[in-house]
């Protein structure tokens, strides 16, 4: 399950657009339903998804995004991320992963930080 997830982040930094379709294709799952608080609602299918993680790079180029720790319990994961600028801004999420029978994931919810008391 990691390697499919980490692939997923991987692929945000990507800029050749065959390269992250590619990646996005073999990393999740067709019937990827997917949702974080850009989204006005859950994005569904690879090719709105791959839409949506190729914005990243057009809006920030040179940005990255990097699993920074992962746990896993029966077919659900909890990663956080972190996304960092090329100027050296971070910013860390978190995501709430379902994954299918082969361990890819089919359901992606992610909050912004790491959901620290206030």
């Amino acid at each position: 399950m990691s390697e499919h997830i980490t692939a997923f982040f991987a692929a945000w930094g990507e800029t050749d657009a065959d390269k992250r379709a590619a990646t996005l294709a073999n990393c999740v799952s067709p019937d990827i339903s997917y949702l974080d608080p850009r989204t006005p609602e859950p994005i569904t299918g690879l090719a709105a998804l791959n839409d949506y993680v190729a914005m990243y790079s057009q809006m920030a180029p040179g940005a990255t995004a990097r699993v920074a720790n992962l746990s896993e319990t029966g077919p659900m994961a909890r990663a956080t991320v972190e996304f960092a600028m090329s100027d050296g801004m971070k910013q860390n999420g978190q995501y709430f992963v379902e994954t299918d029978d082969q361990s890819r994931p089919t359901r992606m919810v992610g909050f912004v930080g790491m959901g620290e008391p206030e």
